[in-house]
């Protein structure tokens, strides 16, 4: 996807969080999240020439939906674009520090998703906390690099 896609749906799904209680509605507050914070990743790779900013979607690594000439859409062998996951497909080249931060604290997000959405670990108000103060840095490095993103 291309900058802007990203910093939109960045912007549309902090909204949407706003909306949940991080408690009660724990599973949607987190994915809500866990896929801002991906997409802010993904804005920040491509600004700094990491990552293609192109208008295609990514699938699996190396692996894209592109738009056709007719307006159809097809699969096609591309490089690296978007990431899913911190580290997931692997980024080369030199990572600025606060991408690099960016990736860590979301990276710390991603570690709640496995015991406490796919396993048995309760969400807590220190839970809640962490991702909170993680997603903040997120939002931050953002901010940093578009002047369009509120921190």
């Amino acid at each position: 996807m291309i900058i802007p896609s990203h910093l939109d749906k960045l912007r549309r799904l902090r909204a949407l969080r706003a909306r949940l209680d991080p408690l009660d509605d724990f599973e949607l507050w987190y994915w809500t999240t866990l896929t801002a914070g991906t997409n802010a990743l993904n804005a920040v790779l491509h600004h700094a020439k990491l990552t293609t900013d192109a208008p295609i979607f990514s699938t699996i690594p190396g692996v894209h939906v592109v738009r056709r000439p007719d307006g159809t859409f097809a699969r096609e062998l591309r490089g690296p674009g978007d990431v899913s996951h911190v580290g997931w497909p692997p980024i080369e080249g030199e990572i600025p520090a606060d991408v690099a931060g960016l990736m860590d604290a979301l990276h710390a997000i991603e570690m709640h998703r496995d015991p406490c959405i796919r396993g048995t670990r309760a969400a807590t108000p220190g839970i809640v906390a962490e991702c909170e103060a993680n997603f903040a840095r997120v939002v931050g490095v953002v901010a940093g690099r578009f002047e369009e993103v509120d921190a």
